[in-house]
């Protein structure tokens, strides 16, 4: 099984929004052209391209590319290993959760273990 990341906001104007991707790399913030997920413009301090996570393997890397900065779970951060359920606060009031989803490989026989 691999691993899927969700992103689920939690506070702000986007609220009980969701983003799911297999994607290698993908953007977060309010510009249409540059990002991957994007978030209203109401939360005027979110970026425009607000921060980009990379996955390598199972593992996804937090990247911070605003000024106005980002915090996981209350720590001001610029780049980071993301876990499951980490809280994501950008902007004046959005609060995005990280989880991680279990999906089977599509090229393994269920039958085979």
């Amino acid at each position: 099984m691999s691993l899927k990341p969700l992103l689920i906001v939690e506070e702000g104007p986007d609220k009980g929004r969701q983003f799911a991707t297999e994607a290698v790399q993908f953007r977060v913030g309010r510009s249409e052209d540059e990002c991957d997920f994007i978030l209203s413009d109401v939360d005027s301090a979110i970026s425009r391209e607000h921060f980009a996570v990379i996955r390598r393997g199972d593992a996804f890397l937090f990247n911070n590319l605003s000024r106005n900065g980002s915090t996981i779970n209350g720590v001001k951060t610029e780049q980071t290993l993301l876990k499951d359920n980490d809280l994501i606060r950008i902007g004046l009031q959005t609060v995005i959760r990280f989880s991680l989803q279990e999906q089977r490989d599509s090229n393994v026989n269920p039958n085979f273990g």
